[in-house]
């Protein structure tokens, strides 16, 4: 599945892009998400992953790579209905740098869980390979 969210395609090759989305930032499950990536800046960045904190329709971004580019906004109706599943309270997707959903689920991430993901990836062991 590719996403076609306006907010999304500028990322496309150049960031894997990581959405926490709510409906309630005072959950347990948010409050944990966002934690477990807080300590965690140099392995996001060496990833190139990107974090869309969407709660209901406004959304915030955090580049990890350069801080300048951070910004907050609405959520487009296009990446509303594209690929966030509004019967949830809480999800998180990982989208790649190809543009397509690699991961989407209701439960809490861990950054171990995400890199080993991220680390799967004929991309990723391309990128490491090539260091």
């Amino acid at each position: 599945m590719k996403t076609y969210g306006q907010d999304l395609e500028k990322h496309q090759w150049t960031n894997r892009v990581l959405i926490v989305r709510t409906v309630d930032t005072e959950s347990n499950k948010y409050q944990e998400q966002v934690k477990e990536f807080t300590s965690s800046t140099e392995e996001l960045i060496d990833r190139k992953l990107i974090l869309y904190k969407i709660n209901k329709d406004d959304f915030t971004l955090t580049n990890y790579q350069n801080s300048a580019l951070n910004y907050s906004g609405k959520v487009s109706k296009k990446l509303a209905e594209g690929i966030l599943n509004e019967k949830d309270n809480f999800e998180i997707i990982l989208i790649g740098l190809d543009g397509g959903i690699k991961l989407q689920q209701t439960e809490v991430l861990t950054k171990q869980e995400l890199f080993n993901t991220i680390d799967a990836m004929p991309m990723r062991r391309n990128e490491i390979k090539n260091r």
